[in-house]
């Protein structure tokens, strides 16, 4: 014959003061808690500790408040229920000022009910009046990389992208850490082709530096891009020329050939305006 166990746990278990410390007295200067409003819990406010404790209750309008907290790190998580649709699991969810679970504390719909008389107003605790159980609370220590808060306010979590434009290159180096490189943006100037009117800060936007003028005097587009494209090797015009001073071409030629020595000669290459790469050979 099969035995059922444990089935008036939730009625044992608020007979006692758990989730809160034996030693909790759970009387306040304005309230005192009954100890069948909570028969368990678990807490892990991030930043939390040890000394985990109820700090406040706050009644306003239908929505009743529990803020639990710790005496360095002060409020940390906050959780609610309202009178008018009270939870028939009996379940309080737990949420930091982000948004991220903190936890829960667990109680009837019948214990709510009967808390549901609570007067307007904030209620305040002290540690030793409402510290919870050391099995109630899972110590969060605020350490590493937990998300980014944006200018808003707003702190994003889990998987983001991290992006590089406007001249910010990211990489991640060998050793997992991220590397943020600011070079400027080497296409600024397109901000003003934009229809709007340009801004000043587009106005004061970095030119695109091009190190090529021409080639072969031809200039690059409005973008400073050249294209090369494959075409015909027909052209008689040599890539590399040399000028050899005073000496005959014929000269040239024959030291090519291995026939005779070339005294002096000059090379001109033009990479950059009216700069020229000279050398004797």
């Amino acid at each position: 014959m099969s035995k059922v166990v444990f089935n008036d746990w939730r009625t044992d278990n608020a007979a006692r003061n758990y989730p809160f410390a034996d030693d909790a007295t759970l009387v306040g200067d304005d309230l005192t808690l009954p100890q069948s409003l909570f028969i368990d819990g678990r807490l892990y406010p991030i930043g939390g500790g040890p000394q985990l404790y109820l700090k406040r209750t706050t009644r306003n309008g239908s929505a009743i408040e529990f803020a639990i907290a710790t005496d360095v790190a002060g409020e940390l998580a906050t959780g609610s229920y309202d009178v008018t649709d009270i939870p028939a699991s009996g379940e309080i969810a737990f949420y930091d000022s982000y948004g991220r679970p903190a936890g829960m504390l667990l109680s009837t719909s019948d214990a709510l009910q009967a808390f549901s008389g609570l007067n307007s107003g904030d209620y305040e605790f002290l540690l030793a009046q409402t510290r919870f159980a050391t099995a109630v609370v899972v110590a969060q220590p605020e350490v590493g990389f937990r998300g980014f808060i944006l200018p808003s306010g707003e702190l994003m979590t889990g998987d983001v992208w991290l992006v590089g434009e406007d001249g910010v290159v990211l990489r991640a180096d060998d050793d997992g850490s991220l590397r943020v490189d600011v070079i400027g943006d080497p296409f600024a100037t397109r901000k003003l082709c934009e229809d709007d009117a340009p801004s000043d800060d587009d106005i004061e936007a970095l030119t695109p530096y091009c190190p090529v003028e021409t080639i072969n005097g031809i200039a690059p587009d409005d973008n400073g891009n050249f294209q090369l494209l494959v075409g015909s090797n027909q052209s008689l015009t040599n890539i590399l020329r040399i000028t050899p001073g005073g000496q005959p071409s014929s000269d040239v030629t024959r030291h090519l050939e291995g026939q005779g020595a070339l005294k002096f000669a000059t090379l001109h290459i033009k990479t950059l305006g009216e700069r020229r790469l000279r050398g004797n050979l």
